[in-house]
């Protein structure tokens, strides 16, 4: 890349920055306008709502106080959320987290104002305090899933894409810059050379010439794809600053190892990066588990008898199928499915090994002969897998977490796949809202272990809903 080429992208990108910088500060003062905003409106919806708006209404409750009130809901309710780092856009959190911090903010700032506006001769309506702050929290909730979308729609208009260098063109900077590519304006390379004989983007220069390079192409992100004993050299680059704002990644060696929750502190007088291999589990998930089993094998009831007789109807052989499986921490059960196959499929699986379509360890045919007219509708509805609600109640399984391998599966696993089964298996998982059998083995098993390594309720509750228009797309069900 050319010094005028380098120079031109400088000056738009300062002139962006200053733009973006006018844009955020602008944001956040919209961002938190409109907080206060939708909790006044909603606390008037309320009082609309609670009273018939007459003259003996209105001398009784006035409308001045109970505007008055919302007006302080939402001040203080605006400085709890950004209390709660809920006040930059550029920096999203779980929608767990901000349901919490929203919903922490409403409720503290509706007493505070309560204390606040206190006045003994004219007491606020309790079901008027009650209405309000419930609509103070869905119209806040809309209101934050509206405006991170609308924000990055405009940022991109007017920055399209943040400046990125790669330091380190060796495979892994490559394959970091391709990834990169849709989402960023990816410069180049800087490195001092190359064991790969053609790049597909520019070698800027070497690791020398970094800072200048960083200057000069007003680069916003750094990252550093270098093994950790050619990183001295960039090390005491990035320690004297490059005169700019710039944010610095390290690309950690530890890879996909890295779950989401990490503990950055310091041992002794070292630098440390901690984290658990496998996320605590609370007794929640076992609770929820029980809960929506035993309800939906109740409410399901009578559908259940239906597919039972159906089954009995189209084919020779049992309404159930137990099939042996590796469950948490290695450990064999019996997994109940309602039979959608012939009764002899077992015996045929040699037979069509050679049509086998998915990939690692797995068996799968997208139309397997061995599957009657009745399990093909269930399969095409997941209604099949039903019966392990069975084994949820066991606690053999729960209703979500990584598919239950077969032993011979196991049998043929890699030592790193055999981490997904630190978890109890799942009637649905990540696997299955991805795309299920179109999804490649490996793949499917590193879902599973981000699944391990990163469980939360909010997890579990994003995958149950992702689940429901995954089964209805039929999206590789088969």
């Amino acid at each position: 890349m050319s010094t005028i080429e380098l120079a031109t992208q400088a000056l738009e990108g300062r002139a962006s920055v200053r733009t973006l910088r006018l844009f955020s500060a602008l944001s956040v003062v919209t961002l938190l306008s409109f907080d206060i905003a939708v909790v006044v409106v909603a606390f008037v919806i309320a009082y609309d709502l609670r009273f018939v708006l007459s003259d003996a209404v209105a001398e009784a409750f006035p409308f001045e106080l109970y505007l008055r009130t919302g007006v302080v809901v939402g001040a203080f309710a605006m400085i709890l959320l950004v209390l709660q780092g809920l006040g930059d856009l550029d920096r999203q959190r779980s929608w767990p987290t901000r349901l919490r911090a929203i919903t922490s903010a409403v409720s503290t700032g509706t007493v505070l104002a309560v204390v606040v506006t206190f006045d003994q001769d004219q007491r606020l309506s309790r079901a008027w305090l009650a209405l309000g702050w419930s609509l103070s929290i869905v119209a806040i909730t809309g209101w934050r899933m509206i405006a991170p979308t609308a924000y990055l729609a405009i940022r991109r208009k007017l920055a399209p894409r943040r400046r990125v260098v790669v330091v380190g063109a060796n495979v892994l900077g490559q394959e970091l810059a391709r990834e990169l590519a849709p989402r960023y304006d990816v410069l180049g390379y800087v490195d001092n050379g190359t064991d790969v004989p053609e790049l597909e983007r520019p070698l800027l220069g070497p690791i020398a010439e970094l800072e200048a390079i960083v200057r000069s192409g007003a680069v916003d992100e750094l990252v550093i794809a270098l093994p950790e004993d050619r990183r001295e050299q960039v090390d005491r680059v990035v320690a004297r600053g490059f005169g700019r704002q710039v944010d610095v990644k390290v690309v950690a060696e530890l890879g996909e190892q890295l779950p989401r929750r990490l503990e950055v502190g310091r041992f002794g007088s070292r630098p440390y990066i901690g984290f658990a291999p496998v996320a605590r589990v609370t007794w929640l998930k076992r609770a929820v588990d029980l809960v929506l089993a035993v309800t939906a094998l109740g409410a399901g009831s009578v559908v259940l008898a239906a597919i039972s007789v159906a089954i009995r109807a189209d084919s020779q052989g049992p309404v159930l199928y137990r099939q042996r499986r590796v469950g948490k921490d290695g450990v064999e059960f019996d997994m109940l499915k309602f039979r959608s196959m012939r009764r002899d499929a077992d015996r045929m699986l040699d037979e069509l090994g050679t049509l086998n379509e998915a990939t690692g360890p797995l068996f799968k045919i997208r139309r397997d002969p061995r599957v009657t007219r009745v399990g093909r509708l269930l399969r095409r509805w997941s209604l099949d897998e039903v019966p392990q609600l069975l084994n949820v109640l066991r606690g053999e399984m729960s209703l979500v977490g990584p598919r239950p391998p077969l032993p011979g599966e196991v049998a043929r696993y890699e030592e790193w796949q055999m981490a997904r089964l630190r978890a109890l298996p799942g009637m649905t998982g990540l696997w299955q809202v991805s795309g299920r059998s179109e999804v490649p083995f490996n793949d499917m098993v590193r879902l599973d272990l981000h699944y391990v390594r990163n469980w939360s309720l909010g997890l579990d509750l994003e995958i149950m809903l992702r689940t429901i228009p995954a089964v209805v797309a039929n999206r590789g069900a088969y």
